[in-house]
């Protein structure tokens, strides 16, 4: 029997995504799993459907409206399992989700550990695990947050998630857990997970574009020097160089 893990989801106004969502977990728990939801302010508060009333493998707390990062922090804080499981209310884990990233975490806790998507576009792999150095995401990030798996460890020693950014908090918490609690970054290769892609329901679609190209830039320039020279660091100061020529230009 594996390691149990809680699936940590928080949510605002996510009605629409409930009945799909405790279905799926129904699907993907395993004895001893645990799952913690954190109602961030929604509008109408999370009930639980009524097969769930009492169920003592969930914990569903309302702070109210407190912010992303304070939110998944205080769903960590209250996980009574070591391993953790993200996952957003509008997206399903596959059932073999959680039992491959336990066994991956449990050879190594100081890992995050990242599993494809099934709308990701099909790259041919030998290697059932990829490494990535953290300095990938100076030129995109291929990580999807919904999908990561850690142990608790990681999240205390990187310090949690940064509770005074507008957007960003994934990878402001990845470059974080690289840099400051020396975690690698893991991913699998099999996709584990099922995303909404509707720009209408993804928080990130709805962050105002300057505001998000703002905060991304502050949060890498913040962990830039804490990360040795790569061709990845290279090519994006490259492109950012590019990208001030062309306003320069207009």
């Amino acid at each position: 029997m594996r390691d149990p893990i809680t699936i940590i989801t928080t949510v605002r106004d996510g009605d629409a995504y409930l009945d799909r969502y405790f279905g799926n977990l129904r699907q993907i728990l395993g004895p001893g799993d645990h799952v913690v939801i954190v109602d961030d302010g929604s509008t109408t508060p999370l009930t639980t459907p009524s097969d769930w009333h009492n169920d003592p493998r969930l914990t569903v707390l309302h702070p109210g409206k407190i912010g992303r990062g304070v939110a998944l922090n205080l769903a960590i804080e209250n996980s009574p399992a070591d391993l953790i499981a993200i996952q957003d209310i509008d997206d399903l884990s596959l059932p073999d989700r959680l039992d491959r990233q336990v066994a991956v975490i449990s050879n190594d806790h100081n890992q995050l550990v990242f599993t494809r998507a099934m709308s990701d576009p099909w790259r041919p792999t030998l290697a059932a695990l990829k490494h990535f150095s953290p300095a990938r995401l100076y030129f995109s990030n291929p990580l999807h947050h919904s999908s990561l798996a850690m142990h608790r460890s990681v999240w205390a020693r990187a310090g949690g998630y940064a509770t005074d950014l507008p957007c960003c908090i994934d990878l402001d918490f990845y470059l974080r857990a690289c840099c400051v609690a020396k975690a690698r970054i893991s991913r699998l290769s099999m996709p584990l997970i099922e995303r909404t892609l509707d720009p209408g329901t993804r928080h990130f679609a709805r962050i105002p574009n300057a505001l998000y190209q703002k905060t991304r830039v502050s949060v890498l320039a913040r962990y830039r020097p804490d990360l040795p020279w790569s061709i990845w660091l290279a090519t994006a100061k490259l492109r950012e160089l590019q990208l001030f020529s062309a306003k320069d230009v207009r």
